[in-house]
């Protein structure tokens, strides 16, 4: 008898691609938020709070009574592409402070236990000793606001030559500098960014595995540059074009067994972080999903349970 996904991982999803337009409309956001966090197929999820008081003032009565748990804030409304948390100049560093301190709050106001970040640019290539001195004071910082209200800071890898090109980075860096940092300090491996960071799942997985905290499953499309989809646009797994099907979510869920990210004694985060399927909405695109993840999870203990021979 195959034993149930759930019995050794929390499932859960990522609100802001689910709902693409909640970045740019700060009504949308709340009106989605609100309902996405009721959803009965979760026990986890990813999201931020819309700007504005009053909605935010609406928002969290709501998410932290939405019975959830183990919520992660993911600071998607933070200027990654522009203001960089690697910046050497003190005016953006303070900029830079300021709005990580709002989203602190907001993150601690709906009780989550993971924030979610990335380095920003510059690339790694174009990158000096300063900027890396830069990145780890802001992470000191980072984990030490964290600290007081019980988050752990979740550090985010990402491509750095295709799409994002932000300074971490392999996983390998990133695992090592996590090692190296305050004790609420890990990691938010985004499975979907692998192929950009022109790595393998094997690599990626084991390399994060002493610091990972949380795990995204999602797609992109790398081999054709003239895709509407290439780069990192999170389309949904299986997308024609794209690099993560079953096949691959087969791999992935193997690998996590084997690490012991997924197991019954301490469950882990998996979140589907994903855009709708094209023509399809955000409960059909879950259901899809679902379906394919529950088919590889199948396949993953019908090939460990094969009579030798």
């Amino acid at each position: 008898m195959i034993p149930a996904l759930r019995d050794y991982a929390r499932v859960g999803l990522v609100h802001h691609l689910l709902y693409p337009e909640s970045t740019t409309d700060a009504d949308h956001h709340e009106e989605t938020l609100a309902t996405f966090a009721e959803r009965e197929d979760i026990e986890t999820f990813d999201c931020c709070l819309p700007f504005g008081d009053e909605r935010r003032q609406r928002l969290i009565p709501r998410l932290r009574a939405c019975g959830k748990v183990r919520l992660a804030y993911a600071a998607h409304l933070f200027p990654f592409r522009h203001l960089t948390l690697a910046t050497t100049s003190a005016s953006e560093q303070g900029l830079a402070r300021l709005i990580l301190t709002d989203q602190i709050e907001q993150a601690a106001a709906i009780g989550a236990t993971g924030f979610v970040f990335a380095s920003g640019g510059p690339s790694a290539a174009l990158a000096a000793e300063a900027n890396h001195q830069a990145l780890a004071d802001m992470c000191s910082w980072l984990c030490e606001q964290l600290a007081r209200h019980g988050i752990t800071a979740l550090l985010e890898p990402f491509d750095m030559d295709i799409d994002k090109c932000f300074l971490y980075g392999p996983t390998k860096v990133c695992a090592d500098f996590v090692a190296a940092g305050a004790e609420n300090f890990g990691l938010e491996l985004d499975l979907a960014h692998v192929p950009l960071m022109h790595e393998s799942f094997a690599q990626a997985i084991r390399n994060s595995a002493p610091q990972l905290h949380r795990v995204h499953l999602g797609n992109c499309v790398l081999q054709d540059t003239t895709h509407p989809r290439y780069g990192d646009t999170h389309p949904p797994i299986g997308l024609p074009g794209g690099e993560i099907a079953t096949p691959e979510l087969v791999e992935i869920l193997g690998l996590l067994l084997d690490v012991g990210f997924l197991g019954t004694e301490e469950r882990g985060d998996l979140v589907f972080e994903m855009t709708p399927w094209p023509g399809k909405s955000v409960d059909e695109t879950v259901a899809d999903t679902f379906t394919r993840l529950d088919l590889a999870w199948q396949q993953v203990w019908a090939a460990r349970n094969q009579p030798e021979s």
